[in-house]
């Protein structure tokens, strides 16, 4: 397999990060808004390269993130499982969409606390390849994730500033070096604001993970999750920055989720 082949996989099934939960639902609610669906268009900052990324709490410790372009086309599918009590994710798998909802797993992720170590693998058909990288910021949120983990996590004042370490896979020269560790993110209030026809509560965001290329950071005020946020440093390789913006919610749950993910490649073309 090439580089680019590689590289290409690696990204489109390799997409969610293990997460300590702590940013903002007011009280400390863990059972809100499960079986909800967000959906989200990642993209450069001037709108570029659109890509769709869904997320949905299938419960209080499950968390599903369906990631793709086009319909018909590969699709990447990646489950995580939440500590219930301390609050990160201690599993998660990454693999691609099947037709009729059907999942091919190829990637696993998994935080050891003890040694504040992430390690990875990727198993494809033709190539096998492992990595880890120490992250010393806790708690932590692989960018890769596109911030789904800060949309469903938690914090007592969802008006206090908070930090966070940012890891990231991004393929380059080396296939067998693909994790490593932005750094930490500093995120401050500055205020009660309207964002997308919503009260909002706006952070600026920085820190040695983002140097002079930080930028804003939208919560809903009332919901929790991520409204919007756009920032100078890119999570995948053919992005020169980044932006990630909500279009929609749906609560429809399990049955909503379901017929999404089905959708994706019911009456496609014949391969």
């Amino acid at each position: 397999m090439t580089l680019t082949r590689w590289g290409a996989a690696v990204v489109s099934v390799f997409v969610l990060g293990g997460c300590r939960a702590t940013l903002p639902v007011a009280g400390g609610d863990t059972t809100r808004n499960i079986g909800r669906v967000y959906h989200y268009v990642r993209s450069n900052r001037d709108g570029s390269e659109p890509e769709s990324v869904s997320v949905f709490r299938l419960d209080r410790t499950h968390l599903e993130v369906f990631k793709r372009r086009e319909r018909c086309t590969s699709a990447a599918l990646v489950t995580a499982e939440l500590d219930s009590s301390l609050t990160f994710a201690r599993g998660l798998i990454g693999g691609r969409l099947q037709p009729e909802n059907r999942r091919q797993a190829v990637a696993t992720l998994t935080w050891h606390p003890d040694s504040r170590r992430i390690v990875a693998a990727i198993d494809l058909p033709d190539f096998m390849a492992r990595d880890s990288v120490t992250v010393p910021d806790q708690p932590w949120h692989l960018y890769d994730f596109d911030l789904a983990s800060l949309t469903v996590a938690y914090r007592a004042d969802p008006r206090a500033d908070f930090s966070f370490g940012m890891p990231l896979i991004l393929v380059r020269e080396s296939p067998s070096r693909f994790l490593q560790n932005l750094g930490r993110a500093d995120a401050r209030f500055v205020g009660d604001e309207q964002h997308a026809g919503r009260p909002a509560l706006r952070f600026e965001v920085g820190g040695p993970a983002f140097g002079t290329r930080g930028g804003p950071l939208w919560f809903d005020r009332d919901q929790g999750h991520i409204l919007e946020a756009a920032w100078g440093v890119p999570n995948h390789t053919e992005y020169h920055d980044f932006r990630l913006r909500l279009i929609g919610v749906n609560d429809g749950g399990a049955l909503a989720w379901d017929s999404l993910l089905r959708a994706h490649f019911t009456s496609c073309p014949a391969r």
